[in-house]
């Protein structure tokens, strides 16, 4: 399950799902934790804060994140496609 601010939804990445964000998590072993943030991103010091929750499992090990960004820019900069719902 993803959450981003008030908004849930699920995420399925089955072997023949390769959706932009299931082949982000693949890269991660399904940790968000691991993502890296895109290089030559630049985002504006606005203070808007996102906070985010993914909670599910991948290859058989549970996987918790919880993490608030500062604005939906250094959200997409630094999880990908993952939070996009």
């Amino acid at each position: 399950m993803i959450t981003v601010g008030d908004k849930t939804g699920v995420l399925s990445c089955s072997r023949r799902a390769r959706t932009p964000a299931c082949t982000a998590l693949e890269r991660v072993g399904g940790d968000p934790s691991r993502l890296s943030r895109a290089a030559g991103t630049a985002c504006t010091m606005e203070y808007n804060p996102v906070h985010v929750k993914a909670m599910g499992i991948w290859d058989g090990k549970r996987h918790d994140y919880d993490q608030t960004f500062s604005n939906g820019c250094e959200l997409s900069a630094s999880t990908g496609p993952v939070f996009r719902l």
